[in-house]
């Protein structure tokens, strides 16, 4: 007879900002709830998470977030007592809530939270999802019980005596629920000709909506789903009017399984999160990492998926905005190459991942 599992505990994530942050957690989230245990979501009001997690019927509490400062004394010392008074309130909110477990999902936010566990005692798990760690991941490494990877080189740029586990990024088995055919008809678009899903992640990306809005302009006998994001999408959408053939235009999509299922081809940003998704749905992709991120891991992201053919990768320095649209255009047309390119991702794809987490958060965390 197979043992029993730890008793039903309150376990907080902690964390957010964008999707690549929010999006895991929520897979994580929703599998130790279906597992019994109370899963309470503390971020940043104002953020992503403060609209999703609610959403997802997470309960939600916010939390203070320092941004780390990148140069000067002065800025550093306001940095640190900031942090400190925003873990003296996470301090205060874990013990109103009785939280049991904290699993940080990444994000400035997350540090007060996990930090704050750290000074109560609780034990804390941290997963991070790029190849190079975030700072406040750095940070929070030399607090957490266990360092939670999605890249096993990771390894190598946290202390090394920090206990790690490489379990992937989680992804949200919802992704795998879309119906091409059903998309297709949600999004206006035709059955016989194919489809390029743009998009630039939950926020939006400028450059990525110039690639979508070129795409959108050419002479082309292919379709688009451009997802310009909220920020951008009432000054793309007065530039594309009146609104070219074969182009469904969206600011922020919540339903990406329709989104992917309706796609032969993505454009999109190479964040961790985003990649994961892509492997578990099989899709080709063509990746133009952002260069405004941490050590420009995104680039490193993107160059995996690249070397086992199942991505292309345009780097923004030095963009050709006609070529990549053409070069675009060529693998739409070519059914044998984004079928391999399919294939090859759905090979990278871990679909095992909130669940290897949720075991790791019981045996380590709750069952010490």
């Amino acid at each position: 007879m197979p043992a029993a599992g730890p008793a039903p505990a309150t376990i907080a994530l902690a964390g957010g900002g964008t999707g690549g942050h929010v999006y895991p957690a929520i897979a994580m989230g929703e599998e130790l709830r279906r597992r019994g245990h109370r899963v309470l979501y503390l971020g940043e009001a104002r953020r992503l998470e403060g609209r999703v997690a609610p959403d997802r019927d997470f309960p939600f509490h916010a939390v203070p977030a320092v941004q780390f400062p990148r140069a000067g004394v002065a800025s550093k010392v306001g940095f640190a007592r900031g942090l400190a008074e925003a873990t003296s309130q996470a301090r205060a909110l874990l013990r109103r809530l009785e939280v049991d477990a904290v699993l940080g999902v990444g994000g400035y936010v997350m540090a007060p939270t996990v930090l704050a566990a750290a000074s109560l005692g609780l034990p804390s798990a941290i997963h991070e999802a790029n190849v190079t760690p975030g700072l406040a991941n750095r940070l929070c490494a030399r607090v957490a019980d266990l360092v939670l990877l999605t890249y096993a080189a990771t390894a190598e740029r946290l202390p090394a005596s920090v206990p790690k586990e490489v379990v992937g990024c989680p992804v949200n088995p919802r992704v795998l629920e879309g119906d091409r055919q059903r998309a297709r008809a949600r999004y206006g678009l035709r059955e016989d000709l194919p489809v390029l899903l743009v998009v630039g992640g939950s926020l939006g990306a400028a450059r990525i909506n110039e690639l979508g809005e070129a795409a959108a302009r050419a002479a082309r006998a292919w379709q688009l789903v451009f997802v310009t994001g909220p920020t951008y999408h009432a000054e793309v959408a007065a530039r594309l009017q009146p609104l070219p053939a074969g182009l469904a235009l969206v600011d922020y999509e919540d339903k990406m399984a329709d989104a992917y299922a309706a796609a032969d081809l993505v454009l999109c940003r190479a964040g961790s999160s985003t990649l994961a998704e892509l492997c578990a749905v099989g899709k080709p992709s063509v990746l133009v990492p952002s260069p405004n991120v941490t050590d420009n891991h995104q680039e490193a992201n993107a160059r995996g998926l690249e070397a086992v053919g199942a991505a292309e990768v345009v780097v923004e320095q030095g963009l050709d905005v006609p070529a990549v649209v053409a070069r675009l255009g060529a693998l739409l047309g070519d059914r044998p190459l984004l079928e391999r390119m399919g294939q090859a991702a759905r090979g990278q794809a871990r679909l095992d991942t909130a669940a290897r987490v949720a075991d790791l958060v019981e045996e380590r965390l709750l069952a010490r």
